[in-house]
């Protein structure tokens, strides 16, 4: 399994019939797991709109459920007709931040060219993923307006004319991303994934292709217009206008156009995939979880203007041979699109460097932490205040997108809140997580909280301070507290 999409499609045929599962348990005995919402049909991400009340999304049904006291209540609140072909569905999930005053929710969703929820993986539009607000009247969300068209289809299996054999065997529904937040600045940060592109923003200028027509696929590109805008982290402001102080404001005011106006909703770029997102409000740090596709999951800060690196880079630059030896030797030696093979990965890390698509004021920067071998780390979440006892106050706790060998992590900062802190085990001193396998936790060790919450894409801080994992193939909502 390369990321959630494989998870999804068990979740979608088996739901119900999994094996039995690993009790969810916590290392620390001062903490304690129960069920807190249970029924839940591939829950992806929470919010509370008060104490002891709460809307979580499900990603195949389009359904927003609310869920009082731990009770999830008969009729939903919203039903969207979504595409849930892979990781496509209902995604993201966020609140204005003076909710209940602005009672606006924000949703991020695929929907169905059918009218009625659908697995085909061509019924999306091609412009089909979402971001639309809300008006919570107290019992139902009324829709207000659509803030934001983003690319929902991968026909990578269309040959592109001028070019032989560069098409996978079919199409793609995946690498959607879909987290929602909203920043200490009261900006709204949507993470977009790859969706298999590569372009710009996937650091490669010319596209994929090594000779004419320099595109992106069937539908152009490699400018990152509308339909070809991925691998981002998008930042706007609450009415889904563009904040004039986004990095590549005025860059992509001067250039104009539909490449310009995609340009100018760009916080940061170069990344693959992933489910977690959450900030660090001691610092207004932003914090996305990554995705491998086989080798060097990562744990990025990500900072205005940052280069992720993705394709040309997973993982530190200083592990690139690795990165490259484990793409191109082992599983099935492929980074999803054929057009793309692993046997083009630079051999120096300053060859990588210098192909980096690098936009007037970008920035690169290494991971914070990394995995070897794929983990696919999930949802994120950090503690900021002491409703888990004082050791956990300002720490990030991050899921797993793997429903067998599933984790919670618990990662404690350094003092400037910039960097994790590695201290307790001097094999991390190098920042990443040296493990032996795809899913192995070797050398993770001092980092692992909890063990058997399935595939949690989305993990929430509540009211009562207390923690909310959300768990896909569990259909389940847990909570963590204090005994």
């Amino acid at each position: 399994m390369k990321s959630l999409s494989r998870v999804v499609a068990i979740a979608t045929a088996l739901l119900g019939t999994f094996a039995p599962c690993l009790a969810q348990t916590v290392a620390d005995p001062a903490l304690v797991v129960t069920p807190y919402a249970t029924g839940l049909l591939q829950p992806v991400g929470l919010v509370f709109i008060g104490p002891g009340d709460a809307l979580v999304i499900e990603k195949a049904s389009g359904r927003v459920r609310r869920v009082v006291n731990g009770v999830v209540q008969a009729a939903a609140v919203l039903d969207l007709p979504v595409n849930s072909s892979s990781e496509r569905g209902l995604l993201g999930i966020a609140l204005h931040p003076q909710f209940p005053a602005v009672p606006s929710v924000y949703l991020l969703w695929t929907e169905s060219a059918t009218g009625a929820d659908s697995v085909d993986v061509s019924a999306t539009p091609a412009l089909g993923t979402r971001l639309d607000r809300w008006t919570w009247n107290g019992s139902q969300l009324v829709f207000n307006q659509k803030l934001l068209s983003l690319r929902a289809r991968q026909t990578d299996n269309v040959p592109v004319p001028g070019h032989e054999g560069t098409q996978n065997a079919a199409e793609r529904g995946n690498h959607n991303g879909g987290q929602l937040r909203f920043g200490p600045d009261g900006k709204l940060y949507v993470f977009v994934g790859d969706l298999g592109r590569r372009g710009w923003m996937q650091n490669l200028g010319s596209g994929p292709f090594v000779a004419e027509p320099l595109v992106d696929d069937t539908l152009g590109g490699p400018a990152p217009d509308a339909a070809h805008l991925s691998g981002v982290v998008l930042r706007l402001n609450a009415d889904g206008s563009v904040p004039a102080d986004n990095p590549f404001f005025a860059l992509g005011s001067s250039l104009g156009g539909d490449v310009g106006a995609q340009l100018t909703r760009v916080y940061s770029y170069g990344h693959r995939n992933g489910f977690g997102m959450d900030f660090d409000r001691a610092s207004g740090l932003l914090w996305l979880t990554e995705n491998a596709d086989d080798a060097f999951s990562e744990l990025n800060a990500v900072t205005p203007g940052m280069n992720g690196g993705w394709i040309q880079v997973a993982g530190p630059l200083s592990r690139l041979a690795e990165f490259k030896r484990i793409e191109t030797l082992s599983f099935g030696s492929s980074l999803q699109q054929t057009r793309y093979p692993p046997t083009r990965i630079a051999y120096t890390a300053a060859l990588a460097r210098s192909r980096m698509v690098m936009l007037p004021g970008a920035t690169y920067r290494d991971p914070q932490l990394s995995w070897r071998y794929e983990v696919a780390p999930a949802g994120a979440a950090f503690v900021h205040g002491n409703g888990l006892g004082t050791p956990y106050t300002g720490t990030l706790w991050l899921g797993t997108a793997t429903d067998s060998n599933s984790r919670l992590y618990c990662l404690r900062l350094t003092a400037d809140r910039r960097s994790v802190d590695t201290s307790a085990d001097p094999r991390l001193a190098d920042g990443v997580v040296d493990n032996l396998a795809k899913y192995d936790a070797t050398e993770a060790e001092s980092l692992v909280i909890g063990q058997g919450f399935g595939a949690t894409p989305d993990i929430r801080e509540g009211p009562d301070g207390a923690l909310y994992v959300v768990s896909l193939s569990r259909g389940t909502v847990y909570r963590i507290a204090l005994r």
